[in-house]
């Protein structure tokens, strides 16, 4: 049966336009910048390969499609959610990343593998949630926002706790169990629309069971197979000619004049880096790299190509009618710049990828 949908689900998404488009053909970006810093200034232990600032994206996109759904679900309930389309920028997202990047480093197996795994997990569990909520969900369904059950509006909360908790740690972490037993502790069970209400807590019972056992597997493939990932990003950095920021975690003086400091990873290193670029500081190497680095911005503008950045890719934002997800790829050397430039015009930086 799941064979079946996900057969179904491929077909459907392979004839649909895409929603993730990129921004030219065969190689966008400066090869010169697909390269690895032969003299690094960072501590061996802090180096992340430069390549993971792509291969991160997909993800980023597992917190960003969660993020959606969350916003998504304060107003309709998740039987109308676009899953098909998010499977189709998840996978067309990661194939442009990766063939901007392909023969340019040394091939990273383990990335590439954890993004198997967990594209490969999301795809099943969207295309599965895509099957049921086509077929039974519809059938349920209470919308507008006004006749929403109890668990619909659960539903909406618990997609919240969990893209606030996976912004900073890994998503099997996440206490699926303590949101299962909420649902059942302190969501009402009766009310009105009952046949929904009793359908919706099979549905998210069933999701929370699943998570509880499959998150339990995957920490204990995680912790085995790999290292347990640091949470700070080291960056060298020139400081402004008014002096140096004070409490900085990790600062070290370099002889050179440049700071080394440890920044928090993840959702954290945005604001940082932001908070950092607004007050004058420049960066010369993120987690030991020199090179290129992407970040994504949402917007209704067009973005060109400019000498400070490179457009790779566009996607639209299905729920949100007329904003797009670009993907802009710059230098290290050049990021405070951008960062400044995309402030001053008021545009969001949803993420910079730290490698």
């Amino acid at each position: 049966m799941v064979f079946l949908m996900l057969a179904v689900l491929t077909f459907t998404v392979k004839n649909r336009k895409s929603s993730t488009l990129p921004a030219g053909n065969g190689l966008l970006i400066d090869k010169t910048l697909l390269t690895v810093n032969p003299n690094p200034q960072t501590p061996e232990i802090d180096r992340r390969p430069g390549d993971q600032t792509f291969l991160t994206y997909p993800e980023w996109f597992l917190v960003f499609s969660p993020a959606e759904q969350a916003d998504y679900f304060k107003t309709h309930t998740s039987t109308s959610f676009p899953y098909n389309e998010h499977i189709d920028q998840m996978w067309r997202g990661y194939q442009i990343v990766y063939d901007q990047i392909k023969n340019n480093y040394p091939f990273n197996t383990g990335y590439h593998m954890m993004i198997m795994v967990i594209a490969g997990s999301t795809t099943i569990e969207y295309g599965i949630k895509l099957f049921y909520e086509t077929v039974i969900g519809r059938i349920t369904d209470t919308s507008p926002e006004e006749k929403m059950t109890a668990e619909d509006k659960f539903n909406a909360d618990y997609q919240y706790s969990y893209v606030k908790f996976i912004e900073a740690l890994p998503w099997y972490e996440f206490d699926f169990s303590q949101m299962l037993n909420s649902l059942w502790v302190n969501t009402p069970i009766t009310g009105p629309h009952l046949l929904r209400k009793l359908e919706r807590r099979y549905y998210l019972t069933t999701e929370l069971i699943v998570k509880v056992a499959y998150g339990w597997l995957i920490g204990l493939g995680t912790k085995t197979a790999y290292e347990t990932a640091s949470l700070k990003t080291a960056v060298v950095m020139h400081p402004p000619r008014t002096g140096q920021e004070t409490g900085m975690n990790g600062l070290q003086i370099l002889n050179d004049g440049k700071i080394l400091v440890m920044l928090p990873r993840y959702a954290e290193f945005n604001l940082a880096v932001c908070k950092l670029a607004k007050h004058g500081y420049s960066f010369n190497e993120i987690a030991g790299n020199k090179g290129a680095i992407m970040l994504t911005v949402l917007t209704t503008k067009p973005f060109q190509e400019n000498n400070g950045y490179m457009p790779i890719f566009s996607q639209e934002i299905i729920t949100k009618p007329g904003l797009k997800r670009i993907a802009l790829v710059t230098t290290v050397r050049n990021l405070s710049n951008i960062l400044q430039m995309l402030q001053h015009e008021k545009v969001t930086i949803e993420h910079i990828y730290d490698y």
